[in-house]
């Protein structure tokens, strides 16, 4: 009898203690918090919509299904934790990043949360997030309407290998080397005097070489040809500077031609074509005429020369 009683008074000890557990561990209650983690922005700022759920054992919070708009806000991301566990029961965040590309008191709206009893579905409670207004600025300067252009970044500078810079600087040593020498060696060198031939008058020169052709004698048929060819050499470098026309580089039609276009006068054009016709037989055809006619060709040379010359004009001192 007395073991019965110890035994019946060991569970009602026990019970007791149970129920004084139960009573100080009172089970959680559901509870929504939600909240913005600014009120100030700029178009196109992200910004997070903040859930904070807490729940007993037992409960769940279903979720709802959001495209990607909110309202006027774009939802660029949503991120929901796993329950974690806290005093009475868990704890669960729920966040969306947002943005808006409107200005003004632009408004987060409601959304609306629902705590399912899961032992039994047709039990539930409806929650609400809160209101949030947030007031989104221009990010244009004051008393600007209208957007403009971003000005563009400027062009990163290309940088030039080390190795490029002194290669240049190589050439550009060797060449101011270069000019250096060019210019004492240029000094060094004798002047080169100058060809007083070219001061005188064409026909003064053209007379000159045909006195000194005629002092030499000519005896054999090569001596008499070198006698023309200096013949024609001296009359077409006559023609050459006086009448400007490259005539030691002309044919002799080239040359008559020429010398027509001048107006040399009428009668002398045909002279100086029977010149070079005869001139040419030697030439080319390699005729040799008698010596008795060398001094035919030298006169009719001179008085070719003499009628074309221009005699240079002289300033004379008035006595």
């Amino acid at each position: 009898m007395l073991r019965e009683a110890f035994f019946r008074t060991g569970q009602i000890l026990i019970v007791s203690l149970f129920s004084i557990v139960s009573i100080n561990a009172e089970p959680l209650s559901v509870t929504l918090e939600s909240s913005v983690d600014t009120t100030i922005a700029t178009i196109g700022d992200r910004i997070h919509l903040n859930v904070t759920m807490q729940y007993p054992n037992g409960i769940r919070f279903d979720l709802p299904e959001l495209n990607e708009k909110l309202g006027t806000w774009d939802i660029l991301n949503q991120i929901i934790s796993e329950p974690k566990k806290v005093k009475g029961g868990f704890q669960q965040n729920w966040s969306l990043e947002l943005t808006v590309f409107d200005t003004g008191k632009v408004v987060v709206p409601v959304v609306e949360l629902q705590a399912v009893d899961i032992s039994d579905s047709t039990q539930s409670l409806l929650f609400q997030t809160d209101e949030f207004v947030v007031d989104v600025i221009s990010v244009l300067p004051p008393g600007t309407t209208e957007p403009k252009d971003i000005k563009p970044p400027f062009a990163i500078r290309k940088i030039i290998p080390w190795s490029l810079i002194i290669f240049g600087l190589l050439i550009v040593a060797i060449l101011f080397g270069w000019w250096i020498y060019y210019r004492r060696w240029k000094q060094q060198q004798p002047t080169v005097p100058l060809d007083e031939h070219y001061l005188e008058a064409p026909h003064v020169t053209a007379f000159r070489k045909l006195d000194e052709l005629k002092s030499h004698l000519y005896k054999t048929e090569d001596e008499i040809r070198q006698f023309y060819f200096q013949l024609s050499e001296i009359v077409r470098e006559y023609l050459e500077r006086r009448f400007f026309i490259k005539a030691l580089e002309m044919t002799t039609r080239e040359i008559m031609e020429s010398v027509t276009e001048t107006d040399i006068g009428p009668g002398i054009d045909t002279e100086y074509k029977t010149l070079f016709d005869g001139l040419d037989l030697v030439k080319f055809a390699k005729m040799i005429p008698a010596v008795e006619e060398m001094i035919t060709y030298w006169d009719l040379a001179y008085n070719c020369i003499d009628k074309t010359k221009r005699e240079p004009f002289l300033n004379r001192r008035s006595s």
